[in-house]
């Protein structure tokens, strides 16, 4: 910290230029940001069943799905006529690569012995060819229930678009066109639906949240320090870290998703703390009469090893995150913790440089000051001495029942728990799951040869059992085709008895008919099938216990007839994605924890002392999961965030450190040493803790539930991370380190 404070004060115009320029650099890299909140994006790229969905989608064709319910009275000409336009509508979007619905089915017949596959919809429609049409699809298992609901009061459009193409435009433009050509109520469910209305509440959320953040803390700043420059100093800091962090993103070509609608917040409230206690040290050194280069020089002195072991617990735990397998929370863990770093940076280097350059302030108010505040913190720190058995029995007890609660947490990925009941995506997704039975999938991948009409009748008896859980709205695979196929030829519905006969009935439609038809259930080379499991949203749990049973019926039952059968879908993806955030959790956990342990023994130069650090944390950090299990809080995307983010934003326990040693270096007793580190550092605790806390606090406001629980775990995350920093963390240090052993502080580290 020595080099740091001595190239400020030397060289102040050559710092502000540096930062000048690397922000320039890092804000150039704001153009590559993109944003990605499709479901899958949560998903590893190298998962198996995300690497079998793209090759699925690579020999079966489709995409991402949006499933549009058209509401009104589906059986007039005019409604048909309606329904025709709005298909060839959206099927001429940029991205959208395959629509299904009732004006481009087909229709099968025997004429002569030959087979005619024809347009569901002629050319011209009468009550009369809709009286045929209506009779044709309600007898069709494909069609009926799938296409058009039971009472014939809603259609359905089926819309696969490119995964890769943007998915709030495509939104827009199916909603548009769909709005445009039916004459009636639209509602949109699916993945494009889903993104554009993420990213439509994220733009909103994250410029209303960052500025009631930035309120919140700049009140609390003003409140402390009674100055402009006490209140814009640390919004300078937080504002380079921003610049530099989603920079960094933009460089490195990430994506950012919903997670990443949280960055902003953490290093606005983690990166003003490190300014805090450089400002808080500066006015004092100026109330106490030093110039205004020593007070610098002073307050970057004094505070530096704090600061700095603050800044690498902060960014060793969010950099933990790192390790994760999700590709959001990976992304987050990095660029949260580079910020956090950019903000340390910033608060040694830019603000004391600025702070040489300035005059004075007319009016200088000590923040060390008696008040209230520090009446509280003496009184505190007093009664301790007389407590501290008491104290670390109660925590020890603390910590035992929140551990035993931990164990009941549940994963949740169901995305559309994420959103609030009014929410349009979610009130469409449950009209979809009530009128055709689910917007979610399963899909198997079958092996074998799909000409043996042992294999597709297999196929059609597991499509049968499956379809009567009531958590499934149907099933389709290439056996209901050929048997449609079968009763167009024959009368009856079933399956040729022999291989020839199914090669058979393939090549008549193959003839007849348009081979991309085929295309969507089988490959080519008549080898691999792919049979839709059409489910409804369900929470993690329950959709976990259909989709084991739904693989337990499809070992039973292809299994014995098919070389190989592997499951995937969108739901298959998601329970994948629930079992990896619970793994990473531990793992990210701990690694912080090692961290965080390890950069203060280091630093402090005691293994105890590094030890003894982290006991707020892990009180806290138990705290957390343990209510989260008591009151039944799932662990998702956001709250999986929850125990890193703690661990980096709660490391107040390095400041009551610092001082405790500083005052028995100079020969105080262990009783006065903890409480006058209480006493000093406790009001500078209390207004960081206020200042993190109620950044967080703006998460509140978020559209998203998830964000809104990780919100208010974090307001207990900052308060019961100072209350044990000032309270269980003195207590231990009263009983593991009665002295100052060989572990000298080194204040200008």
């Amino acid at each position: 910290m020595h080099l740091l404070s001595q190239t400020a004060l030397r060289h102040p115009w050559r710092v502000i230029l540096l930062f000048l320029v690397l922000s320039a650099a890092f804000g150039a890299g704001l153009r590559g940001l993109e944003l990605d909140n499709s479901p899958e994006s949560l998903v590893p790229p190298d998962l198996p069943a995300k690497l079998l969905l793209d090759q699925a989608r690579e020999t079966f064709g489709g995409g991402d799905m949006e499933l549009a319910a058209l509401e009104g009275e589906v059986w007039t000409p005019e409604a048909l006529e309606q329904l025709r336009a709005a298909t060839d509508a959206v099927a001429g979007i940029e991205g959208v690569q395959r629509v299904t619905s009732l004006a481009n089915a087909k229709r099968m017949e025997e004429d002569d012995g030959f087979l005619l596959v024809e347009d569901l919809l002629p050319e011209t429609l009468s009550e009369a060819d809709v009286a045929g049409i209506r009779a044709y699809v309600e007898g069709h298992p494909l069609y009926a229930g799938r296409l058009v609901s039971g009472d014939g009061r809603y259609a359905a459009v089926i819309v696969e678009v490119d995964p890769a193409a943007d998915m709030k435009r495509l939104n827009h433009e199916i909603g548009a066109a769909l709005a445009a050509n039916w004459n009636g109520p639209v509602h949109l469910a699916g993945t494009p639906a889903l993104s554009g209305y993420i990213l439509d509440t994220m733009a909103r959320d994250i410029p209303r949240q960052l500025l009631l953040a930035i309120l919140i803390i700049a009140l609390v700043f003003f409140v402390n320090f009674r100055s402009q420059r006490g209140v814009l100093l640390p919004l300078l800091t937080v504002l380079v870290a921003l610049v530099w962090a989603l920079g960094l993103g933009g460089w490195l070509g990430f994506k950012l998703g919903m997670i990443s609608s949280i960055l902003p917040v953490v290093v606005l409230a983690v990166g003003s703390s490190f300014t805090l206690h450089v400002l808080n040290r500066f006015y004092h050194e100026l109330a106490a009469g030093a110039s205004r280069r020593e007070a610098v020089l002073l307050a970057t002195r004094e505070t530096g090893l704090g600061v700095l072991v603050s800044a690498l617990a902060a960014g060793a735990g969010l950099a933990a995150l790192f390790s994760s397998s999700i590709p959001q929370i990976k992304s987050f863990g990095l660029l949260a913790a580079f910020g956090v770093l950019a903000a340390f940076l910033a608060s040694s280097l830019l603000v004391p440089s600025i702070l040489v350059l300035l005059k004075n302030p007319r009016r200088i108010m000590d923040p060390e000051r008696p008040d209230a505040i520090s009446r509280a913190m003496r009184g505190l720190g007093g009664w301790l001495l007389g407590a501290r058995k008491g104290v670390l029995v109660a925590a020890v007890v603390f910590l035992g029942v929140m551990l035993y609660f931990i164990p009941r947490i549940q994963a949740e990925t169901s995305f559309l728990s994420y959103f609030p009941k009014t929410a349009a995506p979610r009130e469409a997704t449950e009209l979809v799951d009530r009128v055709f039975g689910g917007s979610d999938n399963v899909i198997l991948i079958v092996d074998g040869d799909l000409k043996d009409p042992e294999l597709l009748g297999a196929i059609y008896r597991f499509e049968q059992k499956v379809a009567a859980y009531p958590e499934v709205g149907s099933a389709a695979s290439i056996a209901d085709v050929i048997r449609e196929l079968h009763k167009a030829l024959t009368g009856a519905y079933g399956l040729p008895d022999s291989r020839e006969g199914v090669a058979q009935e393939i090549l008549l439609y193959q003839m007849s008919g348009d081979p991309e038809d085929l295309a969507q259930f089988m490959d080519e080379a008549a080898t691999t099938a792919q049979v839709t499991v059409q489910v409804r949203s369900l929470p993690s749990g329950a959709m976990q216990d259909l989709v084991d049973r739904i693989q337990a019926d499809a070992e039973a039952i292809i299994g014995p007839h098919a070389n190989a059968v592997d499951t995937t879908g969108s739901s298959v993806l998601m329970l994948e994605t629930m079992r990896l955030i619970l793994h990473d959790q531990y793992v990210s956990l701990a690694l912080a924890f090692f961290l965080v342990a390890l950069f203060n023994a280091v630093l402090l130069r005691s293994w105890i002392v590094g030890l003894v650090s982290i006991v707020p944390l892990v009180l806290t950090v138990s705290g957390q999961f343990g209510l989260m299990g008591l009151f039944g809080i799932p662990l998702d995307t956001a709250t999986a965030l929850i125990g890193a983010i703690a661990i980096g934003v709660g490391d107040y326990s390095v400041h009551i450190i610092v001082r405790y040693l500083e005052e028995l270096r100079k020969g105080r007793s262990p009783d006065d040493a903890a409480r006058e580190s209480v006493y000093v550092s406790g009001r500078a605790v209390f207004f960081t803790a206020l200042a993190i806390g109620g950044g967080f606090m703006a998460l509140l406001f978020s559209g998203f539930a998830p964000i809104q629980t990780f919100a208010k775990l974090m307001g207990f995350t900052v308060g019961a991370t100072a209350l044990f920093a000032l309270t269980a963390l003195p207590a231990a240090l009263l009983v593991f380190v009665r002295k100052d052993r060989k572990h000298e502080v080194v204040q200008d580290a």
